[in-house]
């Protein structure tokens, strides 16, 4: 670790530079991570090849604009894809939300698929499996079920070999992993939003994923839905775990 007091924190953000959810996604994680927003580096994956040397812990979010099975067009995100794979492989500690979980799957030999019928927006209940209830950092979740915030339409449908599953919901069955021998975490759902900063996220997004006549009445399901508070230490759980 490069300062035990200080740890390096680099965001990877999946999402356009001029996006303005590169910034609420980065403030989003440091709020969970409970460091200050100018402590998290934030380098945007458009933009070429971030410099791992020294990393404590690095992140992978979401995307909104963009899906994983974009990676035969849009070079970046099969450069994302590969940097997945070198995280892995050089043990660097590291966690995934939503994109990025699928983008590691993936990256492993797992499969995703598009499928709007499985979408998920707003809180969710799952469950943690019995491995995940094992786990130094989903085992503190209840063991009983919890709420996370989601928000998407592409599901990893079958995992890599090599990766834990440690929790599962009813519509999509694939929420969570841990890969083996590595310190990577990933989820389908977010830890780093709350009601309020999903409902941010969906109405940004609103156009890819819904018709506009549908978004008032996804907001306001979403505004009643359940808060994440189990979830929303996750972050700064595993921040302490791996420093």
């Amino acid at each position: 670790m490069s300062d035990a007091k200080s740890p390096r924190v680099l965001l990877i953000s999946l999402r356009d530079p001029s996006d303005s959810m590169a910034e609420h996604e980065a403030r989003c994680f440091a709020e969970h991570l409970q460091i200050a927003r100018g402590s998290l580096q934030v380098h945007a994956m458009p933009t070429g090849w971030p410099d791992l040397d020294g990393v404590d812990l690095v992140l992978f979010g979401g995307s909104g604009a963009y899906s994983v099975l974009d990676h035969p067009d849009v070079p970046w995100i099969k450069q994302g894809i590969d940097l997945l794979v070198e995280v892995v492989d050089r043990k660097v500690p590291a966690w995934a939300s939503c994109f990025g979980f699928q983008g590691l799957a993936l990256a492993l030999g797992g499969e995703v698929r598009h499928d709007p019928s499985r979408q998920e927006m707003g809180a969710v209940w799952m469950q943690t499996t019995a491995e995940g209830r094992k786990d130094p950092i989903f085992g503190h979740l209840p063991a009983a079920g919890f709420w996370a915030q989601q928000g998407h339409q592409d599901c990893v449908d079958r995992l890599p070999a090599g990766v834990i599953h440690t929790a599962r919901g009813d519509r999509v069955e694939h929420q969570a992993l841990k890969v083996e021998g590595a310190p990577f975490w990933a989820a389908q759902f977010h830890p780093e939003l709350t009601v309020q900063s999903t409902m941010d996220r969906a109405r940004h997004y609103a156009e890819r994923y819904m018709a506009p006549e549908e978004l008032e009445g996804v907001l306001a399901d979403m505004a009643t839905g359940q808060d994440t508070p189990e979830v929303s230490t996750l972050l700064a759980h595993l921040l302490a775990h791996v420093t």
